[in-house]
């Protein structure tokens, strides 16, 4: 196995669990935000999810160019939405190859800086930090029964 193919099963392992939260969550719930000036629970999920797709764009194009939020009013608007960037997301790292993450990368961010590895390895954490803020939402809202983080 790649380290591209390692990645990808990894993180489609971890973006699974967020989708499986996000179906336990009603659309009652969809704009809620746990204090003023934070992103609404639906503006959160989609955050992960866009975001994730421009980590995995840096790899070609070394651009940190700022992702589209797509709307939402409903759950099932956010479920779809993340489950679409998704695809595009897991498309875009299967077209990448091992020799392109071991190329070093452009990062003017001290912390990103190295090889190309470097911006899927920013995507994985920055999700990551993410889904457990949305696993505190989702309690906060009232779901039991969150799935396991992995």
């Amino acid at each position: 196995m790649s380290s591209v193919h390692d990645f990808l099963k990894d993180w489609l392992n971890h973006r699974g669990i967020l989708e499986e939260l996000l179906e336990q969550i009603d659309d009652e719930h969809v704009h809620y935000k746990p204090w003023d000036g934070a992103m609404s629970l639906g503006t959160l999920a989609l955050h992960i999810a866009t975001s994730g797709e421009m980590f995995a764009k840096m790899v070609k194009t070394e651009k940190f160019e700022a992702p589209d939020m797509p709307e939402f009013e409903t759950m099932k608007g956010v479920r779809d939405a993340v489950k679409e960037l998704t695809k595009k997301t897991q498309k875009v790292i299967e077209e990448t190859t091992d020799e392109e993450l071991q190329q070093q990368n452009k990062a003017e961010l001290p912390k990103m800086q190295g090889t190309k590895y470097q911006y899927l390895k920013a995507m994985y954490e920055h999700e990551i930090h993410h889904k457990g803020q949305l696993f505190v939402y989702a309690r906060m809202v009232g779901v039991e029964k969150v799935p396991f983080f992995r």
